[in-house]
């Protein structure tokens, strides 16, 4: 259940798990206590409060937390609220991890329906976990779905790096000449190849202290770690084929890789970084000009490949 596809009527039940947002212990007009927060999902937002003793007292909440709360919906002042039956700190993994990144935290919302898309297309059982655990990772997800991929060159803008991955991902689940686990692994090695970018590059499109000394790619294995620890456990040779397209090109022990759908990886990455440079070099261009330039040291040329006659035929 998520906040967008409630049956919103007076006394309709709420039952879901979602991210608190200022969570706060206020005193009604009557003096009495009770519990205020925001529930947050990847849909949308609604206040929460409780007047249950046993839930102000018990609970002890935090920002971003994930909880899974039961209550009833009531409108107050026109707006909707709901009113907190039970609420308990959430347990183990969620039900659906994208669903608890909060839609606030996305410039792009749309992207996380294609976000959601391509993780449902993920059929391997430890690779669909270990990008769950990933993605409910407040410390990877958040800046992962807002911030910018570059700070001067493609996908320069905030969700660009989420919007770059995507796109990397599906062109990688489209090479049907690779085995299907091959693709598996590799979309999500695909979704996670700039995950180091969320250390090196600043909301503003600033390069944080370790972006000026450090390439993004040294801080990769780095901040999965945890994550491919889990996935070590449950398949050793998924954690250790997405350790190896991450870092194959450092290693310089072949002129190819052992992989060739790493291959496929750069290509994607190249294609889509190529893809919104180009898009921008023409973005205020008339339809007739074939040359563009973008910034001093690149320059892009779209063919005209319309025939001279117009019908295709030779004429002699």
């Amino acid at each position: 259940m998520t906040i967008a596809n409630l049956d919103y009527h007076h006394r309709a039940p709420v039952n879901g798990q979602f991210r608190v947002r200022r969570p706060e212990r206020k005193i009604a007009a009557n003096g009495a206590n009770y519990l205020s927060v925001t529930i947050e999902d990847s849909t949308g937002d609604l206040r929460a409060v409780s007047w249950d003793i046993n839930i102000i007292d018990g609970l002890v909440l935090k920002e971003f937390d994930c909880i899974r709360l039961t209550g009833r919906l009531r409108t107050i002042n026109g707006n909707w609220l709901v009113d907190m039956d039970s609420a308990e700190l959430l347990q183990g993994e969620p039900e659906n991890p994208l669903h608890l990144i909060p839609r606030s935290m996305v410039p792009v919302p749309v992207l996380l329906a294609e976000l959601e898309t391509l993780y449902d297309c993920i059929s391997h059982p430890p690779l669909k976990r270990f990008a769950g655990w990933v993605l409910t990772d407040a410390t990877i997800s958040f800046p992962f779905v807002s911030l910018p991929a570059s700070r001067h060159h493609h996908h320069n803008t905030a969700g660009g790096l989420l919007d770059h991955s995507l796109e990397c991902a599906s062109m990688v689940s489209r090479y049907y000449e690779f085995p299907e686990t091959e693709i598996q692994v590799a979309m999500i090695a695909a979704l996670f190849h700039d995950i180091g970018k969320i250390r090196t590059i600043q909301c503003v499109g600033k390069p944080t202290a370790a972006g000026y000394v450090l390439d993004h790619d040294a801080l990769t294995l780095e901040i999965l770690a945890p994550h491919l620890q889990r996935l070590d456990i449950i398949c050793p040779d998924a954690g250790m084929a997405l350790r190896y397209l991450w870092t194959w090109r450092s290693q310089r022990k072949s002129c190819h890789p052992l992989l060739t759908i790493a291959e496929a990886i750069s290509a994607a990455d190249r294609i889509s970084s190529g893809l919104d440079r180009q898009k921008s070099a023409f973005e205020n261009c008339p339809d007739w000009q074939s040359f563009a330039k973008l910034g001093e040291s690149s320059t892009y040329w779209r063919p005209r490949l319309e025939l001279a006659r117009g019908d295709g035929k030779q004429h002699n």
